[in-house]
């Protein structure tokens, strides 16, 4: 019954956000989205729907544990209904469990939402505190539609298949990371209430990968902060030895060590088959995650969640003995990482080289960029054009303004630019 609710729960809040929008547009609530938080009020002093939601979400985690990542999140849905999916379609996959990664989504949630925030509020204080419910837009930080959709297959369908039921939530999930911390200090937990089997039914259902079996049994409840407080496992229990219980926080056993990293968990054998452990390997998941992450980061258009969860999933493979994907595979997809880790450094110090007026230096490395990115992409062309016209060389400047000129023909910069040029070439 309580899982009909949930799910009811899951698709009424979309259902709702669809009626909003069709009724009222973006004239009465904007974006509710979880960055609003860093990008509107730490960033500009903003308060909008998206920072209301953002802290009535973190007040009720202090209460009801991450009960907003279990009963209303679309991406905690778009888990779900993928597995349902694969489920149906025969294909129940391993659940990956892992120690390390467990950073990453802080990683991703203090590298690219918190930090550049708050470093901008710091160098450009706040004018002063602004309340506007209607901005930005409801639309405006969703991407294109080609890489919504694959954003919405690899964070749903891939994630799910590799990773496991909730992967993108345990192993990505930035705001899950932001929620951890009210999440430990909950009232309702999962809280041992009679005698346990220990059959191990709890920890199999469970979507997230806890050992609930083992935490119920050494610490009387659920410590692990990945709790999404969906119930599940309190539903399925036999004996109904677990249920969501509230308690006093005052009267918590509170232990650091509770929510230390658990190394030794699926001890029964009928739930450990059904889980694959990597943590000997996270010494090496880890970096490998970041390194391709940040190759990938932000190439074709590709935002954060897109990108760290292809890198998720490739590092993964990378280091599984078990083959889910043949040996020339894996290494072919670590050689176009590498790629295009070579492409986004050369963007990089390319950009650097030219803000700071070093054409020769900023020339090498924008080339490289151009011949090697498979993207044509105007800007890089109209800026070594605009180097080599600094450095004399009109048949440089021309062909490139000319391709720049070819990628985007609606665009008024290469026209302009050319028309620049020939005057300049006429004149000499």
């Amino acid at each position: 019954m309580i899982q009909r609710i949930r799910v009811s729960s899951l698709i009424g809040i979309h259902v709702l956000i669809l009626a909003h929008i069709y009724y009222f547009g973006d004239s009465v609530i904007g974006s509710v989205d979880f960055q609003e938080f860093f990008h509107a009020f730490i960033k500009y002093g903003i308060i909008n729907a998206g920072v209301v939601m953002v802290m009535i979400a973190f007040i009720s985690t202090l209460i009801f544990g991450r009960f907003f990542c279990g009963w209303a999140c679309h991406f905690g849905a778009l888990q779900e209904f993928s597995w349902w999916v694969l489920k149906k379609m025969n294909i129940v996959p391993k659940t990956i469990n892992s120690s390390l990664v467990t950073i990453l989504p802080l990683f991703i949630l203090l590298n690219f939402y918190v930090a550049p925030n708050l470093i901008h509020s710091i160098k450009m204080p706040w004018e002063k505190l602004v309340i506007n419910f209607g901005m930005p837009e409801i639309w405006a930080f969703l991407p294109g539609f080609m890489i919504g959709l694959l954003t919405f297959i690899v964070d749903g369908f891939l994630i799910v298949y590799f990773l496991g039921r909730k992967g993108f939530c345990r192993f990505l999930c930035p705001w899950g990371a932001f929620l951890k911390l009210p999440s430990s200090l909950a009232m309702f937990k999962v809280r041992k209430v009679g005698t346990c089997i220990e059959c191990g039914v709890c920890t199999d259902n469970c979507p997230i990968g806890i050992d609930v079996t083992y935490e119920i049994n050494n610490h009387e409840k659920v410590t692990n902060t990945n709790c999404t407080s969906c119930m599940v496992c309190t539903d399925g229990c036999p004996s109904q030895a677990i249920a969501y219980k509230w308690k006093n926080p005052f009267r918590e056993n509170f232990q650091f060590k509770h929510y230390g990293l658990n190394l030794k968990m699926f001890k029964l054998s009928a739930i450990s088959d059904k889980f694959q452990s990597v943590h000997k390997k996270d010494y090496l998941l880890l970096p490998l995650i970041l390194f391709c992450g940040f190759c990938i980061d932000g190439l074709y258009g590709m935002g954060h969640f897109l990108s760290f969860g292809i890198a998720t999933i490739i590092a993964i493979q990378v280091i599984d003995p078990n083959k889910k994907i043949n040996f020339l595979l894996k290494y072919l997809l670590i050689a176009i990482i590498i790629w295009h880790g070579i492409i986004k450094f050369s963007i990089w110090r390319g950009l650097d080289h030219y803000d700071s007026q070093r054409h020769g230096p900023a020339i090498s490395h924008l080339n490289r960029v151009v011949m090697m990115y498979p993207k044509p992409i105007g800007r890089f062309h109209m800026i070594l054009s605009e180097m080599y016209l600094h450095e004399g060389n009109f048949i440089k400047a021309e062909k490139h303004a000319l391709i720049a000129s070819k990628i985007n023909p609606e665009h008024e910069g290469p026209k302009q630019f050319l028309n620049k040029l020939y005057y300049k070439i006429d004149n000499q």
